[in-house]
C-alpha cells in the first residue's frame, strides 16, 4: 500500500502546483464569485445591512449563523460534483482516478476558497503571489495542521515568514499532499472492480468532500470570531477590517500575527 499511497501523494502535489504556478483557470469550477456570496448573504440576512463586499462580514450586527448556512451550501454543492465526477470515473476502475483525483483536488481547493470568502477574508483572492493563506486552510481542512503548526513556529522562530515563505510552501505542499493521499488511498482498491467501485467510490469522494467542508467551516468561523474579538476589543475602524483579516489569515500557527501599525496623530 506504501508504494499507492506515495504515487497518489505525488500526483496530489503534482496538481497543487498547477493550481499555485498556473493558476485556477486550468481547473473550471475553483475560482469562487464573490459577487455570488455576497448577494447569497444578504439575502441569508433578508437584506437589513446592504452588504457590499466579503470583508462587510465582519459587521458585528451579521448574524453568523448566516455565513454557517453559506458555507454548508457550497459543501453540499461541492459534494454534488464529487458525486458527478465519482460516477463518471469510477466506472473505469484504476485509470479513472487520473481524471477523479483532479476533479477532486481541485474541487476541494475551490470549496475552500469559497469558504474563505464567506467568512469575510479575500487574502486568498488578493495573495496572487503569496500561496500561504491558501496552504495553510487548505493543510487544516484536510489534516495536515499539526505538522503545519510545527514548521510554523519553527519558521517563525528561525527566519520568519517573508524569508521562508518558498520553504513553507514547500513543506505545505509536500504535507497536504500526503494527507489527501492518506484519506483517498483506499478508493484504489474498489476500482479494481469497477461494478462495485462505482458506488464505493462515490461514497468516498463524497465523504472526504463531507469531512474536508466542515474542517474547512471550522477553521474560517474560528478565525472569523477571532478578528471580530479584535476589532471589537481594539476599537478598530473598519478602514482598518482588512488589514486585521490578511494578518490572520496569513499567519503561521505558533507565530503571533503582526501588530496593526498605531494610529497616526495629527500633526500639532
Amino acid at each position: 500500500m506504501k508504494p499507492i499511497r506515495a504515487q497518489v501523494s505525488n500526483n496530489v502535489a503534482e496538481i497543487l502546483e498547477t493550481l499555485i504556478v498556473k493558476g485556477t483557470g486550468m481547473f473550471p469550477g475553483v475560482r469562487p464569485n464573490a459577487a455570488d456570496i455576497v448577494d447569497r448573504v444578504n439575502t441569508l440576512t433578508y437584506q437589513q445591512y446592504h452588504l457590499r463586499e466579503p470583508i462587510d462580514f465582519f459587521d458585528p450586527r451579521v448574524d453568523i449563523k448566516a455565513l454557517d448556512k453559506q458555507a454548508k451550501e457550497q459543501t453540499r454543492k461541492a459534494q454534488i460534483v464529487a458525486v458527478t465526477a465519482a460516477v463518471s470515473t469510477g466506472f473505469f476502475g484504476v485509470p479513472g482516478l487520473a481524471v477523479d483525483l483532479p476533479i477532486l483536488v481541485a474541487n476541494t481547493v475551490g470549496l475552500v476558497r469559497r469558504h474563505a470568502l464567506t467568512y469575510g477574508f479575500t487574502t486568498i483572492e488578493n495573495s496572487t503571489s503569496d500561496p500561504t493563506p491558501l496552504l495553510l486552510a487548505l493543510g487544516a481542512s484536510v489534516g495536515a495542521d499539526i505538522v503545519i503548526d510545527r514548521v510554523g513556529i519553527a519558521v517563525g522562530e528561525k527566519v520568519g515568514l517573508d524569508l521562508g515563505a518558498r520553504i513553507v510552501e514547500k513543506y505545505l505542499v509536500t504535507r497536504i499532499s500526503e494527507q489527501f493521499a492518506a484519506r483517498i488511498v483506499t478508493s484504489w482498491l474498489p476500482r479494481l472492480v469497477p461494478v462495485i467501485g462505482i458506488a464505493t467510490v462515490t461514497a468516498l469522494d463524497t465523504a472526504f468532500l463531507t469531512l474536508t467542508g466542515r474542517q474547512s467551516m471550522r477553521y474560517f468561523r474560528k478565525r472569523h470570531l477571532e478578528v471580530r474579538q479584535y476589532i471589537a476589543a481594539a476599537h478598530v475602524d473598519r478602514a482598518q477590517w482588512q488589514s486585521v483579516a490578511t494578518s490572520a489569515a496569513s499567519t503561521l500557527p505558533g507565530v503571533e500575527p503582526l501588530p496593526l501599525p498605531p494610529p497616526r496623530e495629527n500633526a500639532a
